[in-house]
């Protein structure tokens, strides 16, 4: 009987869904297990603009929080490292393999040229620095030592300028791990007329120093 009644029973009415031209701005009744859900239909096309402004509005806002703390970091790194001006006399570090153990830790210098305002040239009494130099790497002097000095035009790298200005001469990176006495040339500082020093071999008898 019950199948029976099923198969006279009257057909539930079939809605054709075809292509979606726009979306409907009301909601949509689901009654699913006896509950009734809302299902929110949203605009798309109206939704991609505005979420592709707020990006946009994002990342100008960022952009002006970096600008803003570049000139911070930049206005503190002012306040630590004085400005130099021409002629100033400034001290560059001489790097450790480039100089002995008693010969000085800096060189003087002059500032002779101020390029693109973050770039300086400096000059020593050996010649004119050949690479350019950033603020932070040398230090301004309180008094001008090299004020009246005469800077030779010739270009020469600080290797050169620190053989020609230290005592003993630059260390440079000559160093050698000989095991035996360095008595023949086979031995780096032998074979270049230079002094074994204690960059060398260690707790090794040399004949060379």
């Amino acid at each position: 009987e019950d199948l029976e009644a099923a198969l006279t029973e009257p057909k539930a009415n079939i809605v054709e869904v075809g292509e979606i031209d726009q979306e409907v701005e009301i909601d949509d009744a689901i009654e699913t297990h006896g509950e009734t859900k809302y299902v929110e239909t949203r605009d798309v096309e109206n939704e991609i603009p505005v979420r592709t402004q707020k990006i946009k509005q994002h990342r100008e806002e960022s952009l002006i929080g970096l600008q803003k703390q570049a000139r911070q970091m930049l206005q503190m790194s002012n306040k630590k490292i004085p400005i130099v001006l021409i002629r100033q006399t400034v001290r560059i570090k001489i790097p450790e393999v480039d100089r002995s153990k008693i010969d000085a830790h800096t060189l003087m210098a002059k500032v002779l040229q101020v390029v693109d305002a973050d770039f300086y040239r400096l000059g020593t009494k050996a010649g004119t620095h050949s690479q350019l130099f950033t603020r932070n790497q040398f230090t301004l002097c309180e008094d001008n030592f090299l004020e009246s000095a005469i800077i030779p035009d010739n270009e020469i790298g600080i290797q050169q300028a620190v053989s020609q200005l230290c005592l003993t001469g630059r260390q440079g990176l000559i160093r050698c791990d000989c095991l035996k006495k360095c008595v023949t040339n086979r031995c780096k500082c032998q074979s270049k007329n230079a002094l074994c020093n204690s960059r060398c071999h260690s707790s090794q008898a040399c004949t060379n120093n």
